[in-house]
């Protein structure tokens, strides 16, 4: 009977320990891989893609060194604030101040300088400042001022035989009172006297008379009237009434 020997069972450390060194066997004593030789074209695009490779690196940490700097150590930078890019709203001046305008503040040109014309007629419509409203037209009413008016009228009590009494009547019909006035009375002739003045000063020149007043008939006030009165004597019964009668070189009304 021949004895027939068993074979131990292999463990699985074993089988796989086996079958690795028979890969490295195999691998030994293969054919030497041949080398493969790149083309010159296919160097070309090789290097053009590092090339290109690099420049998307070099870009990818420039990018990346940018964001850090601008965020800075804190955290991310926080956004501008809109409002201070705004115009600060202009101070107002304090209440009771005068307003003060400057030149430095007002855009476009300058404010054209007025003519004469203009300047003058500012200078006569406008009052001065701080004047009372009512006093621009004060200058104009004393400049042209009312003149004075006269008139006259006869009496008699003897029907001309030894005279008559003639009365003058200045009136003042203007706004303001008038101060000083002269009459002149020319009779018809030389001998015709003038006696018994009342309320003026006469002085004879051949047949004219004049007359100025005195301190009670000097001032003529406003819409108001003085009187003077004197007497002609002489030969007066036949041509002797006044041939003319002027008050500041203005007529005389009978």
């Amino acid at each position: 009977m021949n004895d027939t020997p068993t074979r131990r069972r292999r463990s699985l450390s074993v089988v796989v320990l086996d079958g690795m060194l028979r890969l490295y066997s195999a691998l030994q004593s293969g054919p030497t891989p041949t080398p493969k030789v790149r083309q010159p074209g296919q160097q070309r695009r090789f290097g053009r893609y590092v090339l290109v490779a690099g420049v998307l690196v070099a870009l990818a940490g420039t990018a990346l060194l940018v964001v850090v700097l601008v965020r800075g150590p804190g955290g991310p930078a926080s956004p501008p604030d809109p409002a201070g890019a705004l115009p600060a709203p202009p101070s107002r001046p304090a209440a009771g101040a005068p307003s003060v305008l400057r030149s430095a503040a007002v855009s476009g040109p300058p404010a054209s300088r007025p003519g004469p014309a203009s300047a003058s007629a500012r200078a006569v419509g406008s009052p001065a400042p701080g004047a009372p409203a009512g006093s621009a037209s004060a200058p104009a009413a004393q400049t042209s001022p009312v003149p004075l008016t006269a008139s006259y009228g006869i009496s008699s009590l003897t029907a001309g035989l030894l005279g008559y009494k003639m009365t003058v009547t200045v009136a003042n019909p203007g706004p303001v009172a008038k101060d000083g006035w002269t009459v002149t009375v020319t009779l018809p002739r030389s001998t015709l006297r003038v006696a018994n003045v009342s309320g003026a000063t006469a002085t004879q020149s051949g047949s004219t008379w004049t007359f100025v007043p005195d301190t009670s008939t000097s001032r003529v006030p406003a819409g108001g009237s003085v009187a003077i009165s004197f007497g002609v004597n002489g030969a007066t019964l036949i041509d002797a009434a006044p041939q003319d009668c002027q008050i500041d070189g203005n007529t005389c009304t009978a």
